[in-house]
């Protein structure tokens, strides 16, 4: 691999195990044009959320020495399960500053009529008693239901949602129905996996009065003092697998619209 740290000016890189955490990429990119960005799709480690706490910390902790080749000014561990579960306990093996990405409980109960809220999620994250107590230090008031999204995270990952549509609502309605059958009073869902916020328009077609939020806002905000003004470049790295390829990535990317000069690596 070459090593192109020269053309970087102070980058910020975001990383997760796959195309989830491009939509912080994006915002990010918005919202800070000059930004110089590394972006990491970690395909290889597809999903986070099926690993357990050692061989997670194991990923993280490759994957953060891996980014500091380049200097980043700040690395953003774009995924909600390592962030709530490994994360703290890590922050001070680095030299480089990381932040995570939270489910926005806080905001979502504050915006809630109802005082009732669902976390979606995948597995790991929702069993997890690391999130329990995230939801015990944040809540004073209101009730926080916890649900495992890991069907939809993989529409995301696998490119369903772009190439079968129809399979795709019909799979988040009837997830959704069954949630909200027996919950009714939920008019706020957090989007706690940063695959979730790509299903967007789907939650928003089949339930319009409800609230989906998507946490990579604060995420963006938590950044704003760690930006530089670069060139503007989006340094792209992918690993692949035999179920997760290079090919596969790069259709999904096409399907979005999404110009990325890809670089494929390993890490080790």
């Amino acid at each position: 691999m070459t090593n192109n740290q020269d053309t970087l000016l102070q980058p910020i890189a975001v990383f997760d195990a796959g195309i989830g955490s491009y939509s912080i990429v994006e915002l990010l990119k918005k919202t800070y044009p000059n930004q110089d960005i590394i972006y990491l799709a970690d395909r290889n480690q597809f999903p986070y959320g099926q690993k357990y706490i050692h061989e997670l910390e194991t990923v993280i902790t490759q994957t953060i020495h891996y980014l500091e080749k380049w200097n980043p000014r700040l690395i953003i561990v774009a995924s909600n399960v390592p962030t709530i579960t490994i994360l703290n306990n890590m922050k001070d093996n680095f030299d480089t500053e990381i932040i995570g990405v939270f489910p926005p409980v806080k905001e979502a109960l504050e915006k809630s009529s109802s005082k009732q809220i669902g976390i979606l999620g995948v597995q790991s994250l929702i069993e997890s008693d690391a999130l329990n107590e995230f939801i015990n230090n944040e809540v004073s008031s209101g009730h926080v239901y916890q649900f495992n999204a890991s069907s939809l995270v993989e529409l995301v990952e696998d490119g369903s949602f772009i190439s079968d549509k129809y399979r795709t609502l019909m799979t988040v309605k009837n997830f959704m129905d069954d949630i909200i059958d027996q919950h009714e009073e939920i008019d706020i869902f957090t989007l706690s996996s940063t695959h979730l916020p790509w299903l967007y328009s789907y939650f928003k077609e089949l339930y319009p009065h409800i609230m989906f939020i998507d946490p990579a806002q604060t995420v963006i905000e938590q950044a704003a003092s760690y930006i530089s003004n670069g060139h503007g470049r989006i340094k792209t790295l992918v690993t692949e697998n035999e179920n997760y390829t290079i090919e596969g990535f790069e259709s999904i990317l096409e399907k979005l619209n999404i110009d990325l000069e890809i670089e494929k690596v390993e890490i080790n």
